[in-house]
């Protein structure tokens, strides 16, 4: 019954995308230009340099040499190498989805082992700080210190799932450095980095016209936070752009920190090529990214109502009015993260114990 009602709901929405596509040929393709020119402007720039960087890094042996500091702090807080340390700093630079590109890469080398990998994937794959800074912080609400509070938010969101599901310090590998030579390894990370940057942009591309279809076939919500909401989780870019149009809500900060935690379904469907190369299952991965959005909200929440912050756009709206830091809204993303955080652990380690 179950495979019958998967392949029913696949069906209907395929019929339905269809449907939308013949309803709204010239609103599909100008969805789609605008996602090519997003490519073009924004990911092919951000990610095709970082994708060839990260590569170099690691099929060099170089991660190994940067790792060896921080092998102590990584395995006692994380119980994670040396290397699983190199790769959260990848992940957190190089932005969506880098550290899932990387965590293949180790795994595949060997750098990683399959336990400490299915331990890292939950919280290893970020958005990057030029994200951050450069969209959501200065165009999106005019401050950079905004875009900073966002990423540190973001990044401890992430460390918090990877201290709630830590694992056992004997699954930690810790590799000794093998060197290659820059010029051996130069032409293979281009071309992967260029393959890799095309799927990713295919996806965006993809979103672009569902989202599209959905705002012209007024399935979208009209509320400006709730349509940004729904976009969000399609595509993160859409959701942050469409946020701009109730960027003076009080509700916009935390909101902007829930969709950059979650990540949206674009992003994960390029990450799931990834974790699909390792046989790692979606779900576990899909759970924590939720709860990293939850925290993330919670602790921007948090942190406005303790240090207020300027931001010249909002000025006509209180930010922290309506929180209070032990009110409704905090209790329940607290909650909600936490629930899901133990209702992960618990199942993670009765379902996962074997290798990969």
């Amino acid at each position: 019954m179950r495979h019958w009602g998967r392949t029913l709901l696949g069906g209907f929405l395929l019929l339905s995308f269809a449907l939308l596509l013949f309803l709204f040929p010239a609103e599909s393709g100008e969805a789609a230009r605008k996602g090519v020119r997003l490519c073009l402007d924004l990911i092919i720039p951000s990610l095709f340099p970082f994708f060839v960087l990260s590569s170099l890094v690691i099929s060099t042996g170089l991660a190994g040499l940067l790792a060896t500091p921080l092998k102590r702090p990584a395995n006692f807080l994380l119980s994670i190498g040396s290397q699983g340390a190199t790769l959260l700093v990848l992940g957190a630079v190089g932005g969506y989805p880098v550290g899932a590109r990387s965590l293949a890469q180790m795994t595949a080398r060997g750098d990683l082992s399959p336990q400490e990998a299915r331990h890292l994937y939950l919280f290893c794959n970020n958005c990057g700080p030029a994200f951050f800074i450069g969209v959501v912080g200065g165009e999106l609400f005019g401050s950079q210190q905004v875009g900073l509070l966002l990423w540190g938010t973001h990044l401890l969101a992430a460390l918090m799932i990877g201290l709630f599901c830590r694992r056992s310090p004997s699954s930690v590998r810790n590799p000794s450095c093998h060197l290659s030579s820059l010029s051996d390894q130069f032409p293979e990370a281009v071309g992967g980095a260029f393959q890799s940057t095309l799927n990713v942009c295919s996806y965006v591309i993809l979103f672009s016209v569902i989202t599209g279809l959905l705002r012209c076939s007024q399935i979208l919500p009209e509320s400006p936070l709730w349509r940004s909401l729904c976009a969000g989780v399609l595509e993160i870019s859409t959701g942050i752009t469409t946020l701009g149009e109730a960027v003076s809500s009080p509700a916009a900060l935390p909101l902007a920190a829930f969709l950059l935690g979650w990540g949206g379904c674009s992003v994960h469907c390029q990450t799931l090529l990834f974790w699909r190369e390792l046989g790692l299952p979606a779900g576990p991965y899909l759970l924590a990214k939720l709860c990293q959005g939850l925290l993330a909200a919670g602790l921007t929440l948090l942190y406005c109502r303790i240090f207020p912050p300027s931001l010249p756009v909002m000025a006509p709206v209180e930010l922290t009015a309506p929180v209070s830091l032990l009110g409704r809204e905090m209790t329940a993303l607290w909650a909600l993260a936490g629930l899901l955080s133990l209702f992960h652990g618990k199942n993670s380690g009765k379902k996962h114990r074997n290798p990969l």
